[in-house]
């Protein structure tokens, strides 16, 4: 059977985004659920390019797919976190107007039927009819205006919801977005994970969605057994038959322990793993009853720095410190050499992507910035809380790196829980943090001061401010790019934060487990898959 979850390349993403930066932006429609929901009309079929096999005619026997994840999410609700974990458990139970396919990286129709921007600043979308929530409720458009302002009601949204200055329903099945200013980022926006649609009559209940996850998704949720499993039941009522879910149950198992995750599938204890621990890439490659995938992804893991407290707050300290941490020996000794060293702020591999003002492995220039921040190196505390065990390892050769400069720093392992507690405030110190945004556009403006709803700690500036805030509304592509150029080049002057590496995904599963998509920004498509 073909196997979807293919190799991404640099060149494929470079060439995939590309096209989807160079649509126009003019008065749009597009009618079919499986066309590209780009500012152009492009037609695209989701059945053909997946080439799916329907659930009847799927020959395995096994209705169960067991997954071991190495952290758990901290919450199931959809505005309640920002965490990788926590949007993958998204995408089973909730759906938005768009969604973000998972190989092109380009935004397509999910709950809405078909779409019109049109001017700069109004687009009306027609929502799929016939569509149920998880208890039975059908979807109006009084749900989406309700969902969207929901989601505002959340500091950390901001950047995917902040240009949405009214939702006005139309009827039934049609709502209008009106914008403050242009966007030319909204389809990808409505796509992210914060606007997922959920049930107006909850809502307004206040509804805990992260205990009872009511959505519209393929999956709904059994159980929660926190520490230790998730449950989930294909949702027979989905909307979307040629996405409809072929496994009937899921569950995750949490195994923070990469080994133990290896082994786990080995035994068949669980048929997939989700992070594969580097050190254990050859080994299960060699297995022929073990499929290893190899995604090229666009997350870049970088060390947070508390930018608003501390020594941190001066941006020559934060210059040392990029200068003074050798990748190369983070990716041999943390990841066994599986994953390429990051100079920039901005991931490379993104159309847009350039490589102004960025890092290298310099301990004298390193030891330049010190002299010009003055201070004394003794005196830093630098705590690096970390969420796994591979943070924790590329931690310890950070901690190596940094002793040479003279600084002092201390690792604290973690849960997921209260790691993202701790990115919530502005009184940690530091932490290994990644980003993987669908395009470059998205990625960068997280560096807009709005950005403290969900890291307090983060840098701000006035002069990023404006950059980021022209960059929203400019709907020429040509100037978006060089907007774009100019934000990273201030990013990486400033040092907004310290870049370490970016990562290769390996997903290990059953070889009987066929058409797992996966995607270069981290999620898996569970709805895809199916026993062979």
């Amino acid at each position: 059977m073909k196997r979807i979850c293919k190799n991404i390349t640099a060149v494929a993403i470079l060439i995939t985004l590309l096209l989807g930066l160079l649509t126009g932006c003019g008065d749009t429609s597009t009618k079919d659920s499986n066309q590209t929901a780009t500012p152009k009309e492009v037609e695209q079929s989701d059945k053909a390019k997946n080439d799916v096999k329907p659930a009847d005619q799927a020959t395995g026997n096994k209705d169960t797919v067991t997954v071991a994840l190495t952290d758990e999410p901290d919450y199931l609700s959809t505005c309640d976190t920002d965490s990788l974990m926590g949007a993958q458990m998204n995408l089973l139970t909730y759906n938005c107007l768009t969604r973000i396919d998972m190989e092109t990286l380009q935004p397509v129709l999910d709950l809405a039927s078909e779409y019109s921007q049109d001017s700069d600043t109004e687009w009306t979308f027609k929502l799929k009819q016939g569509v149920k929530f998880h208890n039975g409720e059908e979807l109006k458009a009084e749900d989406v205006k309700a969902s969207i302002a929901y989601a505002q009601g959340f500091d950390r949204t901001a950047t995917y919801t902040s240009s949405i200055s009214e939702v006005e329903v139309i009827d039934d099945y049609t709502v209008k977005l009106i914008t403050t200013n242009p966007n030319p980022n909204l389809l990808y926006d409505l796509a992210y994970h914060f606007n997922g649609i959920l049930p107006a009559s909850l809502i307004k209940d206040k509804n805990d969605f992260s205990a009872n996850p009511i959505g519209t998704g393929p999956y709904k949720l059994v159980s929660w057994n926190k520490g230790n499993t998730l449950e989930f039941e294909a949702n027979v009522d989905y909307f979307d038959q040629d996405r409809m879910p072929k496994i009937k149950h899921l569950v995750f198992s949490i195994i923070p322990e990469g080994t133990t995750r290896t082994m786990a599938l080995e035994s068949g204890d669980v048929d997939m793993v989700y992070s594969v621990s580097s050190s254990d890439i050859d080994r299960l490659k060699g297995d022929d009853d073990i499929t290893v995938e190899n995604i090229v992804s666009v997350e870049n893991f970088f060390l947070f720095l508390n930018a608003v407290n501390g020594d941190f707050t001066d941006s020559n300290l934060r210059l040392a410190v990029a200068y003074g941490i050798n990748r190369d020996d983070i990716i041999a000794g943390a990841l066994n050499g599986y994953g390429t060293p990051s100079y920039s702020c901005v991931s490379m591999g993104y159309a847009e992507s350039v490589d102004t003002n960025a890092y290298s492995y310099d301990p004298e220039k390193a030891a330049e910035y010190l002299k010009i921040w003055g201070g004394d190196p003794s005196t830093v505390k630098l705590s690096i809380i970390c969420s796994n065990d591979t943070k924790t390892s590329i931690a310890t050769i950070i901690q190596a790196d940094l002793a040479k400069l003279g600084i002092d720093v201390e690792i604290q392992p973690t849960d997921s829980a209260t790691y993202q507690a701790a990115m919530a405030t502005d009184t940690l110190s530091a932490a290994i943090v990644s980003w993987s945004p669908a395009n470059a556009a998205t990625y960068v403006t997280r560096f807009h001061s709005d950005r403290h709803g969900n890291t307090p700690a983060s840098v701000s500036s006035p002069e990023m401010d404006s950059l980021v805030e022209q960059l929203r509304v400019e709907m020429d592509e040509a100037k978006r790019v060089e907007l774009i150029h100019s934000i990273i080049a201030l990013a990486n002057g400033d040092c907004w934060f310290v870049p370490i590496y970016q990562v290769n995904y390996f997903r290990a599963h059953s070889k009987d487990l066929q058409n797992v998509v996966c995607s270069a920004t981290g999620y898996v498509d569970f709805s895809t898959m199916y026993w062979d």
